[in-house]
């Protein structure tokens, strides 16, 4: 009887422990898939992923997995890490100007997309790009960035769908040049990280944006014009004689361009 209920009393030791290891799996599923990547303009991780680039590592099973704290351009990652999300996969810091397959890109107004494989409540997206005469053979460092974001968007904490596109302007370049795309997650403490490598051909976008003719008003601004009497919280953006402001922190009545509150975006 003894034996019996020794035998017994570890089977269910056993059974106990597969289900506690099937919760926790179960459990942190949705947080393990919670990732994204660029796939248009294909971002480095991704042409790793389909074997265009060679020798990155483990990247080439999870090209959405870079993810780090956010903070971006702060000290979230280490200079020389940023490729690799801070050394997630180390083979993708190595940087020259000839280590990776390039996209054609132009200047210009341009769609980019992610591919998300869960849908994280999202803070923002930013994006910077190499200055002119940024060095590519030297490790890619802040330094190397225009550290004012060339896009950025606030989404609040909203679920995003599968497929996140943006328009936006890239910058005039000519040459190589890296674009550096983050996705900062609301509800956690982290980011998610792509860079693109791109050849320009020095011209703009073929088919750009021809703006409004001779003698039409000019098009709305696409954040609203800022009202002395509405609230504002840090991160809002708004349109004020012709310029865009973010406020920092929560305001009511401050004038952009007169107080501090208000940071000039563009």
């Amino acid at each position: 009887m003894i034996g019996k209920r020794k035998s017994h009393t570890f089977l269910q030791s056993i059974g106990f422990t597969a289900l506690a290891s099937a919760l926790f799996i179960f459990g942190n599923a949705d947080a393990a898939s919670a990732h994204g990547y660029i796939e248009s303009p294909k971002s480095r991780a991704l042409l790793c992923s389909e074997r265009v680039n060679t020798d990155c590592g483990g990247v080439i099973y999870e090209p959405q997995s870079l993810e780090a704290p956010k903070g971006f351009p702060g000290t979230s990652i280490p200079d020389g890490q940023i490729a690799s999300a801070g050394g997630v996969f180390p083979q993708l810091d190595a940087q020259s100007s000839n280590r990776w397959s390039k996209v054609s890109m132009n200047s210009g107004r341009q769609t980019f997309r992610w591919h998300l494989t869960a849908m994280h409540a999202t803070a923002k997206w930013h994006y910077y790009i190499t200055k002119p005469n940024w060095n590519p053979n030297q490790p890619l460092t802040r330094n190397q960035f225009e550290l004012v974001p060339f896009y950025e968007v606030f989404d609040g904490g909203a679920r995003p769908g599968q497929k996140v596109s943006h328009e936006l302007t890239v910058p005039q370049r000519s040459g190589y040049h890296i674009i550096l795309g983050v996705w900062d997650v609301a509800d956690t403490a982290n980011a998610f990280y792509q860079v693109i490598d791109a050849q320009f051909t020095g011209g703009s976008n073929p088919n750009p944006d021809p703006g409004p003719g001779p003698g039409t008003p000019d098009p709305p601004s696409e954040f609203p014009a800022w009202s002395a009497t509405a609230i504002y919280v840090g991160g809002d953006r708004v349109s004020h004689n012709g310029q865009v402001y973010r406020a920092k922190w929560w305001t009511y009545g401050e004038t952009p361009g007169r107080a501090e509150v208000w940071e000039l975006v563009r």
